[in-house]
């Protein structure tokens, strides 16, 4: 379980999906300032507006109590993850009685992961997984859907559709082999994120909730990943206890001669 549950650590952020489940997020701070979104705006604008309540930080620290599904087996697990924007996503994963079966180091050139439970490395460069994924994914994708931000490579592309009649607002759009859905609330947060790879078969769908004001930030505590490929039926809860924002962060990344290097 822990073998498979590192590999898709690693990928997790990566596969792709679409998905019309709606979730409100339960928002106790309003931003004293909000970008109204009129119909009478751009999709220049309506972008630019969006891109406007992304988070600002340079560094990221949050841990979260976690549940991991493939399939019908499941395994809790507490995880750590830390980001210094831009450069690097650390992922620590500690299984029951405080034991860390594994860590996940992402860079926009590669992918490490280290299986601790089985004494098994492996390292790969980013494009590795595009075997999972479209091309068009970026490490800062995987930033975005992991801090609930709208991704500028996608909007910048500004082929995209918005209707703000509905509750939430929809925003749907195509970028090359990529169908994606945002669905954004009245702080012009994010409720959900999908995307769709149709021709590869895959799924993905985060759900956001319980935003709360942590030093500034209006961050989601609570983030729900729901994955399908294929075979492959995966879903993810993360429930933070504690993130910070801006303080220095250390991303310990030690390959000893003891792991097996798994090519």
């Amino acid at each position: 379980m822990w073998s498979r549950s590192l590999v898709i650590i690693a990928v997790l952020f990566i596969f792709v999906s679409c998905s019309t489940k709606k979730k409100i997020a339960k928002v106790d701070y309003t931003p004293l300032e909000i970008p109204t979104i009129d119909k009478k705006d751009s999709r220049t604008e309506i972008a630019q507006k969006f891109l406007l309540s992304n988070l600002e930080f340079t560094t990221f620290s949050g841990k979260a109590k976690s549940k991991i599904s493939i399939g019908k087996s499941s395994q809790d697990a507490t995880v750590n993850i830390r980001i210094e924007k831009d450069k690097k996503i650390w992922i620590s994963i500690t299984a029951l009685l405080g034991l860390e079966v594994g860590r996940v180091l992402i860079t926009p050139d590669s992918v490490q992961i280290l299986n601790k439970f089985q004494g098994e490395y492996i390292g790969k460069p980013f494009s590795y997984l595009y075997q999972y994924a479209s091309e068009d994914l970026t490490f800062a994708n995987v930033q975005d859907l992991l801090l609930a931000n709208f991704s500028t490579n996608l909007l910048n592309a500004h082929n995209f559709e918005v209707d703000l009649k509905s509750i939430p607002i929809q925003l749907r759009g195509q970028k090359n082999e990529l169908s994606y859905l945002y669905l954004v609330n009245q702080q012009n947060k994010l409720d959900s994120f999908s995307l769709e790879q149709a021709a590869k078969g895959q799924k993905l769908e985060a759900n956001y909730a319980s935003y709360s004001n942590n030093g500034g930030m209006l961050f989601p505590m609570a983030l729900e990943l729901l994955i399908s490929g294929g075979d492959t039926s995966i879903s993810a809860n993360f429930n933070y206890s504690r993130v910070s924002f801006n303080e220095a962060v250390e991303m310990p990344f030690t390959i000893s001669n003891k792991y097996k290097v798994i090519n």
